[in-house]
């Protein structure tokens, strides 16, 4: 049997869809709601611990998995092969109602794994999963839809560059000029030109531009905390 643990801040569409895509694997499903700012990585991990089922998957709330990937983890759970911790899943991401794959947007992450080997870091954003044993990797995918519309991608960002912006002052992390002019602009040389982000068109070029700009904010959050906090 699967334990499926989501976290997210309200019952809305996106999180009706994101159930509905694992209704048919009959799992147990795990809701975290909070408006609170406690770690996305402690709640997870919170979840973890109630869930029923040896094998855990998780997902947040801009996330549905495809039907190959559905069909792949019911044969994981039916046999499970006790060698085999964890699983890294494909991402699919979608821009503005499309399919995006350069600029960095093609990657896979573990969201799949037995949950006494597994555990995930107790961070604000960008948690990760750490297992402890051997890992696979899926053929099929989860559909990601992070970036829905221009003001809905700007307010992420701002939030994001906040929230980095704070663990970076607990870090200590020194501001330097480089950071607040230069890191921004390489962001999106990064994705745009290295990562080819271009072959997206308009699509991965905004996307990068956002990118440079939450990573320019950020250090200009920092900057801000280290003056006036």
């Amino acid at each position: 049997m699967l334990s499926v643990l989501i976290v997210c801040r309200r019952v809305d569409a996106l999180l009706m869809r994101t159930v509905k895509s694992v209704e048919e694997l009959k799992p147990q499903i795990l809701i975290d709601i909070s408006e609170g700012n406690e770690a996305l990585g402690i709640r997870k991990n919170r979840l973890i611990t109630r869930a029923a089922h040896d094998w855990v998957l998780v997902l947040d709330t801009d996330e549905t998995i495809s039907q190959p990937l559905a069909k792949e983890i019911h044969e994981i759970v039916k046999h499970s092969r006790s060698e085999i911790h964890g699983y890294k899943i494909q991402y699919r991401n979608y821009s503005f109602g499309r399919a995006t794959s350069y600029g960095g947007e093609k990657f896979a992450k573990t969201r799949l794994f037995q949950k006494r080997y597994g555990l995930i870091t107790p961070l604000t954003i960008h948690e990760e999963i750490h297992i402890d044993g051997k890992i696979n990797k899926l053929n099929g995918f989860i559909q990601h839809y992070s970036y829905r519309s221009f003001i809905q991608l700007l307010i992420k960002f701002t939030k994001y560059a906040w929230q980095v912006a704070g663990e970076k002052r607990k870090a200590h992390e020194r501001v330097t000029l480089k950071k607040l002019f230069l890191y921004g602009p390489h962001m999106v040389w990064a994705r745009v030109i290295k990562d080819e982000g271009w072959r997206d068109g308009w699509r991965g070029i905004v996307i990068a531009l956002c990118f440079g700009y939450m990573e320019t904010l950020t250090y200009w959050l920092l900057l801000w905390r280290k003056l006036f906090s």
